[in-house]
């Protein structure tokens, strides 16, 4: 057999780190914003009992009741929000998939007595529970970003005459219900964005690899990668949008307008007025919403992130397992 080239990942610098950081800051602000009218009608649909005629009745019930400018209420918090978040989040992302590696890799060399190439092949195998550690991780960092910002999305969404910019939603909400409550859902958060997050790589990951294998010449025609990434992003943001919608629905009822409830009282509220049902109202909205913004995130991610040199090539070191067997055997 010839020479069989093996792969080890780069040391993240600081260039390539602050790369990562405007990829997802990036990619995950605009893909947010442009479908902020989809996000607008899900909260209203959560949030006002009188929104409930089906997807286009309630687009239209919101055009004709409150006009088109509405569909945008709460977009800056929703930038503001995600770009933080998405800059931490895509980086955190792979930051915390090599940690966990790196525990795994040094377990196998230690407690096995595996050479690094063999620890290194016994790693790879376990790379999609590896993305869905560390994108779970990086989820639980992030919602101390995303529930601040996105109580104000949703009270400037629910209570349109609250107060007349962001600003004044922030200081009126300190002042009467206390900073604090910026994050008092971040618990909910947790159980939204852990389970989103793992579902959605688990699933674009899964399925994007059973694309692959089932049409190899994808990896090889651009065209057809790119359908592989819509159809895995697609799938990917069904599921994630299915698993996350209880925590959704329970985010809405805490911030639509103040309240002494916990997330606990709250959805036993919930549970109590509507049944189940409650918990997953707004998913049909979200299946599209989250079906349409994983695709293009992951599209623009990609993007961008190759666009500022840091395509999958840049972060690794090509090696070569025969050169290193012998020079391993010339030592000893």
């Amino acid at each position: 057999r010839g020479r069989s080239p093996i792969e080890r990942e780069k040391n993240l610098d600081t260039s390539t780190i602050l790369r990562f950081m405007a990829s997802g800051a990036i990619c995950s602000s605009l893909a947010h914003v442009t479908l902020t009218p989809i996000d607008v009608v899900k909260t209203k649909v959560q949030t006002d009992d009188r929104y409930n005629s089906g997807i286009v009745g309630t687009f239209r019930q919101v055009w004709e009741e409150e006009g088109p400018a509405t569909f945008f209420d709460g977009w800056e918090p929703t930038f503001a929000g995600f770009f933080v978040s998405g800059a931490f989040g895509f980086f955190l992302t792979e930051f915390f998939r090599r940690f966990f590696a790196s525990l795994l890799k040094d377990s196998l060399m230690n407690q096995s007595s595996l050479s690094e190439v063999c620890a290194a092949a016994v790693t790879a195998s376990y790379d999609i529970p590896l993305i869905v550690a560390g994108a779970s991780t990086a989820a639980f960092v992030c919602c101390f970003i995303l529930a601040p910002f996105d109580s104000v999305r949703i009270r400037r969404v629910s209570q349109p005459d609250y107060a007349d910019n962001i600003f004044g939603v922030v200081s009126r909400m300190s002042r009467e219900e206390g900073f604090l409550s910026l994050f008092s859902t971040v618990p909910v958060w947790w159980i939204k964005e852990i389970p989103f997050n793992a579902a959605k790589f688990l699933t674009f990951d899964t399925s994007t690899e059973y694309l692959y294998e089932t049409f190899p010449i994808a990896r090889e025609d651009i065209r057809l990668s790119l359908v592989v990434s819509l159809v895995g992003g697609t799938l990917g943001g069904i599921a994630a949008a299915i698993v996350s919608n209880p925590g959704d629905a329970v985010v809405s009822v805490l911030k639509k307008a103040k309240t002494d409830l916990s997330a606990i009282d709250a959805a036993k509220k919930m549970n109590e007025k509507e049944g189940l049902n409650a918990f997953f109202k707004g998913l049909p909205l979200r299946m599209i919403f989250y079906s349409l913004l994983v695709s293009l995130q992951f599209l623009l991610y990609d993007f961008i992130r190759f666009s500022l040199g840091v395509g999958s090539d840049d972060m690794k070191l090509y090696l070569n397992v025969l050169g290193a067997a012998l020079s391993g055997t010339s030592g000893s």
